[in-house]
């Protein structure tokens, strides 16, 4: 196999098994998130009122599946909507008290996951690696940023 076509096999492997050993972990107040909550909780946490249809862009969903996953959300208390008072049509998310919360838990059980994933590789060979698949992601982004 190629190292390209080793790699696009790879980053998929891994982000998926991390995904899988991240939400085995992850019951929070009886609630079982799945990896599109936890998309869109990273973004919201990233940016407090962000719009509904930036939330789909940015985690890269059909809005049908965000729309799903933040009404789940909201009925769970982890978020709440208000109207956005420049556009009444949009939605802005906010994080909850009891979303903040378990976005801390969250955080714990990311830093205990990386810690099994990372286990035996020198802190030089991750930064190597992170600032790569970083490089990779911007320019996949610039890429379809770019009207054809």
């Amino acid at each position: 196999m190629d190292p390209q076509q080793n790699l696009i096999f790879l980053t998929n492997r891994v982000g998926r098994q991390l995904s899988r050993l991240l939400l085995e972990r992850m019951e929070f107040e009886a609630f079982q998130p799945q990896s599109t909550h936890m998309g869109l909780l990273a973004d919201i946490v990233s940016g407090d009122g962000q719009r509904q249809q930036d939330l789909a862009i940015s985690t890269i969903k059909d809005k049908g599946t965000v729309a799903r996953s933040l009404k789940q959300l909201e009925t769970s208390g982890f978020i709440r909507r208000e109207t956005d008072l420049e556009d009444r049509r949009q939605k802005r998310i906010h994080l909850t008290e009891k979303g903040k919360r378990m976005w801390c838990y969250t955080l714990e059980r990311a830093h205990q996951a990386m810690d099994c994933a990372t286990k035996d590789i020198s802190p030089q060979d991750l930064s190597v690696c992170t600032g790569v698949l970083n490089k990779i992601y911007r320019n996949l982004h610039e890429q379809l940023q770019t009207p054809q």
